[in-house]
Formats: C-alpha cells, sequence, structure tokens
C-alpha cells in the first residue's frame, strides 16, 4: 500500500457501500488504486499534460468549435471520412440515441455493458446468452437468434466487456454480411480494440463501404486514457442512420478540452502506440498473476482489463471487493449487477501499472 493511502483516513462504511456498488465515477474524490475504471495509465504524454496546463485560462472560457468542425479534427485522427462520422460527448451519449430515441429493437449478448441492456425500450430487448465458462460469441447463432426475433439492430462488444474477449475477425465479417442479407444493423462497440494482439487492423471501420449496415461505436477515453473528456464517435457508410444520429445531438456537445486533445492527436500517434504495447504487457502479467492464484478461472484478455471467476473457497465478489478497500484501498469491480448467473463470483479487473497489478495479486492471496 502506497504511503498516501497509510495516512489517509478511514473510508466510511457508507463510502465503502456506495463505490462498491453504484454505476462506476468520480473516483478522483477518493484516495484508493482504482482497478475499475478501464485506462491507459502511459497516455497522454506529460508534454501533452504541460502544454493543456498552460491553455487552460483560454479553454475553460471559451466555447468549442460547432460540431462540424470537431468531426474534420477526428477524421485527421481515425482516417475516416468527415461525412462517415458522428461525434460525441462519450459513446454513452449515442446509446440512448440509437437505442431509446430511435426506438429500436435489438438482440444484446450477455453479459455486456448495462447500458446496452438498459436503455432498450420496454419488450425491444432480445437477450442472447453467451454461455460459461468462456463466453464465447456463436456468430452464426447469434445470426439465426437476430432473424428469430425480427430484431432491427445485434450489438456486438469486441473486446467484450465485462469478459475483454474478442469476437474473431472472420466471425465478425460473418456476422456483418448475415445480417446485412437479413436486412438487420450491426452495432458494433470497439471501444478496447487497439489493445488487442491485431489493433484496428482487425476492426469493421475497414469495411464500412461494404457493410452500410454496420454502425462502428468507438470510446477515445479508454485508450487514450482520457476519460474525463468524454469522446467518442461513430462511424458507418450507412447515411440515413448517420443523419438521424447528428439530428439528435446538439451543436456543442464536445467540449474545449476534448478539441484541444483532437487537435493534437495526429502529432502523438506514435506515442499512443507506445503506450498501447505497454497496457498490453501490464495486462498479460496482471493474467498470468490472477492464473497463478489457486482455483481461480481466468479467461485469456485482449483488452485492457482481465475477467476472472473466483475460486470455490473465496467469499462473494462484494465481500472481497468491501475487504480490498477498507483494508487496502483498491477497488475492484464484482459482476452482481450483470445479466450473469452467479455474477458476484466474477470480477472485472481493469489493469492498472505492473506495480499496482502485482499489488493486487499479493492482496488476493494473502486475503483470501
Amino acid at each position: 500500500m502506497n504511503s498516501t493511502a497509510q495516512t489517509s483516513p478511514p473510508l466510511r462504511s457508507d463510502d465503502i457501500s456506495v463505490l462498491i456498488n453504484r454505476f462506476p465515477g468520480g473516483y478522483w474524490k477518493y484516495d484508493m488504486k482504482d482497478f475499475v475504471l478501464l485506462v491507459n495509465p502511459y497516455f497522454p504524454p506529460q508534454a501533452f499534460l504541460d502544454e493543456l496546463k498552460d491553455a487552460l485560462p483560454r479553454l475553460i472560457t471559451c466555447y468549442p468549435s460547432p460540431n462540424v468542425e470537431m468531426v474534420q479534427l477526428l477524421a485527421d485522427t481515425v482516417k475516416i471520412p468527415a461525412h462517415n462520422l458522428v461525434i460525441c460527448n462519450g459513446v454513452a451519449e449515442l446509446i440512448p440515441i440509437l437505442i431509446g430515441r430511435l426506438g429500436m429493437r435489438i438482440a444484446v449478448p450477455v453479459p455486456t455493458f448495462n447500458p446496452y441492456e438498459t436503455t432498450a425500450l420496454p419488450g425491444r430487448l432480445s437477450r442472447f446468452i453467451l454461455p460459461p465458462p468462456d463466453f464465447e460469441l456463436d456468430v452464426q447463432g447469434y445470426a439465426a437468434f437476430a432473424h428469430a426475433n425480427r430484431v432491427d439492430a445485434a450489438v456486438v462488444i469486441s473486446p467484450n466487456n465485462p469478459t475483454s474477449r474478442m469476437v474473431p475477425y472472420a466471425d465478425l465479417l460473418f456476422l456483418a454480411s448475415a445480417l446485412r442479407a437479413q436486412q438487420q444493423l450491426l452495432l458494433i462497440d470497439e471501444s478496447f480494440i487497439e489493445f488487442s494482439e491485431f489493433g484496428r487492423g482487425a476492426s469493421l471501420e475497414n469495411h464500412l463501404l461494404d457493410f452500410p449496415n454496420v454502425i462502428v461505436l468507438k470510446s477515445l477515453g479508454k485508450i487514450y486514457g482520457t476519460c474525463g473528456l468524454r469522446i467518442g464517435y461513430a462511424a458507418s457508410a450507412n447515411a440515413q442512420m448517420m443523419k438521424e444520429m447528428r439530428a439528435a445531438l446538439p451543436t456543442w456537445n464536445v467540449n474545449t478540452f476534448a478539441e484541444f486533445f483532437l487537435s493534437k492527436l495526429p502529432h502523438l500517434a506514435h506515442a499512443a502506440k507506445q503506450s498501447w504495447m505497454r497496457v498490453g504487457s501490464d495486462r498479460d502479467k496482471l493474467y498470468a498473476g490472477l492464473c497463478s492464484i489457486d482455483g481461480m478461472r481466468v479467461l485469456k484478455p485482449d483488452a485492457n482489463f482481465v475477467f476472472c471467476e473466483l475460486p470455490p473457497h473465496f467469499p462473494d465478489g462484494d465481500v472481497i471487493a468491501s475487504k480490498l478497500l477498507k483494508n487496502r484501498r483498491m477497488l475492484i469491480r464484482h459482476n452482481g449487477g450483470k445479466t450473469l448467473q452467479n455474477g458476484k463470483r466474477f470480477l472485472r479487473i481493469a489493469s492498472r501499472t505492473e506495480d499496482d497489478n502485482k499489488l493486487l495479486v499479493e492482496a488476493l492471496k494473502d486475503h483470501f
């Protein structure tokens, strides 16, 4: 445990319960190691942070540029034509538009990122259960399920949250093709793909013109370590869907700090790639450390977090999380709030630095 945590006042029991069980966020107010939010500890580089500090007085007093200019900044970074992009205040801004406002009937493989389930309108959600112990997506079965349930769109997260498992590239191409033939959309969230073995080379962004039924959703905070800036986007060649999403967004939906960040990103591409490699290395060591815990079942991760099933002799995840937060000021996430049988027996652990990850594995070994 770090020296700062040793001198900090104890967390109140109410704080512990709230931090463990509520929807995540606001952790900057607490002195603890956060293994919940999915970040990149190696980006942005210090030189950018220094520039941001110098620009702060200007940025905080100014309106951001209109959305149309923001999209061009984004296009310069992600190398996708601006007319195929919608920029957003985090993907969480687009999910309610696509699924709620447009009233889509959707299929969702579960367990998944909760907003894809909670945003669906009553009677418009069909859950496709990912089978334990590996929780892999059977794309042929999923395409048939989408057809049988007459959904407007099928959702996929790859790598998946919370399982950290990637859907193979060939499988995604099959699914996109099958859904296109069924006149159904594929909403694919690729917010973690840069941390996978093949990176953006395995992204469906490379096939937007081939599959106008595909809408790629992407949060930039995960890969760039800037979750507080709230930047994300949708990419698609589906002109009608893009038009409807743009119409639902305000003129100024992305702030000046995010705009400043986007303006610098093209010059930081090499540093970003290096940071993703470091995150992947630390994640792999975290995976190995968790595998060394007797009885722990760990899925091989493709994202910047690890999904594991607790050993039979361990208490439930909420008990473990409470003890770690109280005794070590480490915050971890159990999966009791997911559509997942015995969800409290599963943990999703965000990878931090190699040293922090070692401390967490040691704490799990020593106290349980």
